[in-house]
């Protein structure tokens, strides 16, 4: 057995070691944080973003914004155009990423069905499906990846909430003094982060109009994040600015979870630009301009 005296010696060598470890990884941390707020701090696209999230505590690990997925953008606006048919119809295909069944269509009109066709068919020139028209359905065979079931699962909403809300604000900011930026999969660290996670918080969409912030986060599910919604609506809610949880249930009731704003995506163009309307009233001097802020 070794002396105590050794052992000892050798306890204060490993933690005087991992001391200086420690200071070195907060230097680390302090010096990557600092450099990716300093990123969006100085680009003239991410400053006012950055100074706005700065404000309540965080800042900008990641973000999007400028050129979207053409692909699924396109396949998401593709749904949205007959969403009462083909939303149920994506919900059962992400639940069998490489299990055959058969769609029944024997319920749908001539013009969902052929709908129902044309969406089956674009899936099957990307390999997402192969399938077959039968006489009481359409016979699907999945062999989808992890993203594209993701896809289909849910993020196909975010990008359905991005082109109802671009659309919105084209046709908004045409009547008004004012511009837009849209920003999306913002994740953000606290300042004073609480565990060593990459990311304390993500967001879905941000509209930057005029001098004020929208925040969007889009569930296509019955579960809607309560406890999320209540602490980022009294975080990001205040001074002009808002946050707006997005549905793809239609028959939920935004009457319901007032003072908490509840958009669904089959009325959401018309709830936003009331809201829009609400927050930069019209006046005799408004003149067209209806560009993104540049």
């Amino acid at each position: 057995m070794r002396p105590a005296t050794e052992i000892n010696a050798e306890i204060a060598h490993i933690e005087y070691a991992q001391s200086i470890l420690a200071e070195r990884l907060a230097a680390a941390k302090q010096e990557r944080d600092g450099l990716r707020e300093d990123i969006y701090a100085k680009n003239k696209v991410t400053k006012r973003l950055a100074e706005f999230f700065k404000a309540h505590g965080l800042y900008i690990v990641d973000l999007q914004h400028g050129a979207r997925s053409k692909e699924l953008y396109a396949l998401a606006k593709q749904m949205w155009r007959s969403w009462a048919v083909l939303v149920p119809f994506i919900k059962r295909l992400s639940a069998n990423k490489n299990t055959a069944f058969v769609y029944d269509t024997t319920g749908l009109s001539a013009a969902q069905t052929n709908d129902l066709y044309n969406l089956c068919h674009v899936l099957a020139s990307k390999k997402w499906i192969s399938f077959t028209k039968g006489q009481a359905g359409f016979e699907i065979t999945p062999s989808l990846t992890r993203a594209q079931k993701r896809f289909l699962h849910g993020a196909w909403a975010e990008e359905v909430t991005l082109y109802l809300i671009d659309k919105t604000l084209k046709g908004f900011t045409r009547t008004r003094h004012l511009k837009y930026r849209l920003f999306w999969d913002a994740k953000l660290k606290r300042h004073d982060p609480r565990t060593d996670n990459l990311t304390d918080m993500q967001l879905d969409l941000i509209a930057q109009v005029g001098d004020r912030f929208y925040v969007f986060e889009t569930k296509s599910g019955a579960v809607l994040s309560i406890d999320k919604w209540v602490d980022r609506t009294r975080l990001f809610d205040l001074m002009g600015n808002r946050f707006i949880t997005c549905t793809a249930d239609p028959s939920l009731n935004p009457k319901m979870f007032e003072p908490f704003r509840l958009f669904a995506l089959p009325t959401l163009d018309e709830q936003f630009l009331e809201l829009l309307q609400a927050d930069f009233p019209s006046s005799a001097s408004d003149t067209p301009t209806g560009d993104p802020i540049s």
